[in-house]
C-alpha cells in the first residue's frame, strides 16, 4: 500500500491503544478485576469490547462499563518537514460503573473513570512511541457524552517529521 502523510491517522491510535490495552492496572479497572490475568481471554477481549480507535459508544447499550476511545487531529504543518499532531485519549464511564469498590481495590480512590485517566496519563506523558520526540499532555476537560455517561478527554501534542519521499499520487506498488 502507498504511504500517505496521513498514515499516523491509523498508526497512532493504534500505538496508544496497544500500550494502554496492555497495561495491568488499566485492564483491572476496565474488566473490574483487581487479580486479572493479562494472559488471559478476558484481557485479550478488552481489545475488542472497551478500547476503539475512534469515539463512538453507542447510548442505548446496557452495560455499564467504561470505555477507552482515541483519535489523531492533524493540525497545520508547522514547515515542509513538520507535521503537528494532536492524540485524544477520551476516557467514557457509565454512571453506574464510576465508584469504586474498596473492598476490591485497595489503595485508590476517587472514581474509576479519574483512575482510568490517571493510568492513562502514566502510560502516556514523556512517552516516545510515536519515534521522534515525546508525547506532551496539553489538557484533560471533562466533554459531552452519551446519556447516563460521564467523560474526560486527555489531549497531547505530538510533533513528527514527514518522510521528504512519500509521493502522494502513487495509488500502489
Amino acid at each position: 500500500m502507498a504511504k500517505s502523510y496521513l498514515d499516523q491517522l491509523v498508526e497512532y491510535p493504534a500505538k496508544a491503544l496497544h500500550k494502554i490495552g496492555t497495561n495491568k492496572d488499566v485492564v483491572a479497572l476496565l474488566l473490574d478485576d483487581w487479580n486479572v490475568d493479562m494472559d488471559s481471554d478476558a484481557a485479550d477481549a478488552v481489545f475488542d469490547q472497551y478500547l476503539f480507535d475512534y469515539l463512538y459508544v453507542d447510548s442505548t447499550t446496557d452495560e455499564a462499563r467504561a470505555y477507552i476511545c482515541s483519535e489523531i487531529e492533524v493540525g497545520n504543518p508547522k514547515s515542509i518537514t513538520m507535521q503537528d499532531f494532536r492524540l485524544y485519549v477520551t476516557v467514557i464511564c457509565h454512571k453506574n460503573f464510576m465508584k469504586l469498590d474498596p473492598r476490591k481495590c485497595s489503595g485508590l480512590i476517587g472514581n474509576r473513570r479519574d483512575n482510568l485517566v490517571r493510568s492513562i496519563d502514566l502510560l502516556l506523558n514523556g512517552s516516545d512511541i510515536f519515534g521522534i520526540g515525546t508525547l506532551c499532555l496539553a489538557s484533560v476537560k471533562t466533554i459531552a457524552s452519551p446519556a447516563g455517561f460521564t467523560t474526560r478527554e486527555l489531549t497531547y501534542k505530538i510533533s513528527d517529521f514527514k518522510d521528504k519521499g512519500i509521493n502522494i499520487g502513487n495509488t500502489g506498488g
